[in-house]
């Protein structure tokens, strides 16, 4: 794979409301604080790490998150992709124009590329579509926006990712007691009960050439869907081990080179139990250092792909510890972690499914933290 650069990074999250701020609460080890939504099937409430209210309609957002990303003035751009990344995509406007109308009718529903197109428009982007592959959404996004700046296909692409919070992901999850009933999320955990979902808005502009203040370099990656479930990937391991190394050859290193996995830790049984086993196939005995992010962030479903990758090379010397580590599934750090900036970093994104991607990174050196 011909490696791409991330750069402008942008993220409005629960953690912060920008990324400098996200880093900086993750440095001081200060969690956000969850809200909460009622499971409507148990009548209980459950944690949701929402970012904080901005009064913004869901285009106001996705103005002011390219604008970040661009800079004022943003100038043309007719020569730039547009990708956006998400598993609720236009949901939250069908959900709030049913709660208007008093309830759902066939013609409310819209193409699911409508939010895409508007903000191609709008901003003169050179072409735009969707993606959504669930909590795979934004790496595959990056995996495609570098293969089509490669090819000379466009000058730049921008991923769009964001994950708002849906009475449908909620409800939904909640149904198949998949969300932590105690709002501790503790992936690898033996008692982990779940995850906690997120609320993120992140953009990144690719680009061939380096720039001015790259973040992060894409050195290669892979993805692919496993078809032996419906919803899930092989618990023995085999398949997120064969997609790792697949992500790894793209990049052209070995697995003794990585020096930091970004886990994809959902906290779920399923999960937590196929990645621990792909990750001891991959590794051996000879694992590099680990880490979670979503205990931070919370699971940004569509969007987690870009917010844990920018959180993550952003805060390379920050890493946060894991209270406990001692009864984890895997190694995870007992201490904070600090990994250098020239290291070779593997992201894992395993989604609901059975689709699984893994990145292969390197933070840039001198990028600002």
């Amino acid at each position: 794979m011909t490696p791409v650069y991330l750069q402008r990074g942008t993220l409005h999250s629960a953690l912060g409301a920008d990324l400098r701020a996200a880093g900086d609460a993750l440095q001081r080890g200060v969690p956000p604080t969850a809200s909460t939504f009622v499971l409507n099937e148990l009548q209980e409430p459950r944690p949701y790490l929402g970012q904080v209210a901005t009064g913004e309609s869901l285009d106001q957002q996705f103005d002011r998150l390219i604008g970040e990303t661009f800079g004022e003035p943003a100038g043309a751009l007719d020569d730039c992709l547009l990708i956006v990344a998400s598993t609720s995509l236009d949901i939250n406007e069908l959900e709030d124009r049913a709660r208007r109308e008093g309830g759902f009718s066939p013609d409310h529903s819209t193409s699911l590329d409508l939010i895409a197109e508007q903000l191609r428009q709008r901003w003169g982007f050179a072409d735009a579509f969707t993606l959504n592959t669930a909590c795979t959404s934004a790496a595959n996004a990056l995996l495609y926006g570098a293969r089509l700046i490669a090819a000379n296909r466009y000058a730049r692409a921008l991923v769009l990712a964001f994950e708002t919070p849906s009475a449908i992901a909620q409800q939904g999850f909640g149904a198949l007691g998949l969300i932590s009933p105690s709002g501790h999320y503790r992936p690898f955990h033996p008692q982990r009960d779940g995850l906690v979902l997120g609320e993120a808005f992140a953009a990144a502009l690719l680009t061939v050439e380096p720039g001015a203040e790259p973040l992060a370099k894409l050195l290669g990656g892979f993805s692919a869907c496993d078809t032996s479930n419906l919803t899930t990937t092989r618990e023995d391991g085999s398949h997120i081990d064969w997609v790792m190394r697949q992500a790894l050859r793209s990049a052209g290193i070995e697995a003794e080179q990585i020096g930091l996995v970004k886990l994809h830790g959902t906290a779920t049984g399923a999960n937590d139990r196929a990645e621990s086993n792909g990750v001891r196939l991959l590794f051996g005995d000879a694992l590099p250092p680990l880490c979670v992010l979503k205990p931070w962030l919370g699971h940004t479903l569509g969007a987690c792909g870009l917010s844990e990758t920018l959180l993550l090379v952003q805060n390379l010397a920050h890493l946060p510890a894991c209270d406990y580590a001692s009864e984890a599934l895997l190694p995870l750090p007992s201490a904070p972690l600090a990994i250098t900036d020239d290291s070779l970093l593997l992201a894992n994104f395993f989604g609901f499914g059975g689709n699984n991607a893994s990145l292969v990174l390197q933070r840039c050196t001198g990028a600002s933290s």
